[in-house]
């Protein structure tokens, strides 16, 4: 949960280390993960309130203020009815405005459809990573189903996974090469927008099975696919795309009442080559082979460990501007957040029946993909600052990832 104390009228939750990520470049990126899901029925808003109340218990800080001078969470009371705000389809909005220094870290939008309910969910990056924000969705289902949350505690913390890591050798991280410059710059108005392709459930377990039968991950596939949709599109032949790695995964076991909503991600850059007329078939195993030597040398360790020796003895502040200084900024970049597990998303008797995750609205010509998969349909998106023509060359992006997807699933 991270160590606890009181100051004045309000909780103080000390941040942890990995806290500090998101915080190095917000300029660029402003640090907000978000949730667009449907339901098959109209939500009681009322009760969903009462849900996120109940999840304080074990997440805190979700509704409490973010100290950036300081990497820690301050919570007062009265901030419940800042979390939930109602419209029509009509007024619907599209995009959450959250002001995460000021609080809460939650926001979630109820958008009122004929017969149903969509709700858009935006949960500040300052206080978990992809995983976690599922995590923490779970939980809240959990908690709008009426079941008992006394038990379960939130493992915050990266120490132990590190020290369970760093009995392993590890290599230092390759040097990030590619810039700004590997996107084209439009012109045009600057406004927000954001971009979905779906792969339909028939295609995705079709590449799934490709997948499997060439010894791939499909996060290699993804890779190579969106490496050479960046090519055909913006002519970069040489790219180093930031590839996420979830600590969760290779830490000492939870127990089943342990969530893990935190910043326990760590970053791997994989380069990669698109000569002259390659396919996605020509690729795809070169990029497993970087992403398999990567991880046997652990080369996403040295700055975590880096970041967590330097927060021991040193203030937030001047980790921030140490940390920001020795770490390489991607222009392009990529996050897969996986599987989302529909037994343990139902609200009630409501169930969802789409719901795809995406990462924050980052100013062009910073660009990010993300991925996320629901009853095996796969979901690409992407959100973004940018002009009109920046949007359409970022759909185009998506549907050339789509397409050679598609074509490579269905080669003999």
């Amino acid at each position: 949960m991270g160590k606890l104390s009181k100051e004045g009228c309000h909780m103080i939750y000390h941040g942890e280390p990995l806290d500090l990520m998101p915080t190095l470049d917000l300029a660029q990126t402003y640090p907000l993960l978000e949730c667009t899901l449907s339901l098959t029925h109209p939500i009681d808003a009322d009760r969903l309130r009462a849900a996120v109340q109940t999840t304080q218990t074990v997440v805190p800080q979700v509704l409490g203020r973010y100290n950036l001078r300081w990497n820690r969470f301050e919570v007062e009371s009265g901030t419940l009815n800042q979390v939930i705000e109602e419209y029509t389809a009509s007024h619907d909005p599209g995009r959450v405005q959250l002001d995460v220094l000021a609080g809460p870290q939650l926001k979630i939008q109820i958008i009122h459809h004929a017969g149903y309910d969509a709700l858009r969910l935006a949960m500040s990056q300052l206080l978990t990573d992809g995983e976690g924000f599922k995590h923490y969705l779970y939980l809240l289902a959990a908690a709008y189903s009426g079941e008992d949350l006394t038990t379960f505690t939130n493992e915050r913390s990266v120490r132990q996974i590190l020290a369970h890591l760093r009995q392993v050798g590890h290599a230092a991280a390759p040097v990030l090469r590619n810039s700004a410059e590997a996107f084209p710059r439009l012109r045009g108005d600057a406004h927000h927008h954001r971009g979905e392709a779906t792969i339909p459930r028939v295609d995705s377990r079709r590449l799934q099975r490709k997948a499997q039968a060439q010894h791939v991950t499909m996060n290699a596939v993804l890779l190579s696919a969106y490496a050479l949709a960046l090519c055909a599109l913006t002519g970069e032949h040489q790219l180093v795309i930031p590839y996420q790695v979830d600590l969760r995964l290779h830490g000492p076991v939870v127990a089943t009442n342990v969530v893990q909503v935190a910043n326990l991600t760590g970053e791997m850059l994989i380069p990669l080559t698109v000569q002259e007329g390659e396919q996605l078939a020509d690729i795809v195993s070169r990029t497993q082979t970087t992403i398999s030597h990567l991880r046997e040398e652990l080369a996403y360790l040295p700055p975590l460990v880096q970041l967590s020796r330097m927060s021991r003895a040193l203030p937030p502040e001047l980790v921030r501007r140490l940390a920001g200084k020795h770490r390489a900024h991607a222009a392009i970049s990529f996050a897969n957040f996986g599987h989302i597990d529909h037994t343990r998303l139902n609200f009630g008797s409501l169930a969802v029946t789409q719901i795809y995750f995406a990462g924050a609205y980052r100013t062009m010509p910073h660009f990010q993909m993300t991925v996320s998969v629901y009853h095996d349909a796969w979901t690409l998106a992407f959100r973004m600052l940018g002009s009109e023509p920046d949007y359409q060359l970022g759909i185009k992006i998506l549907k050339n990832v789509v397409a050679q997807l598609t074509q490579w699933s269905r080669e003999a």
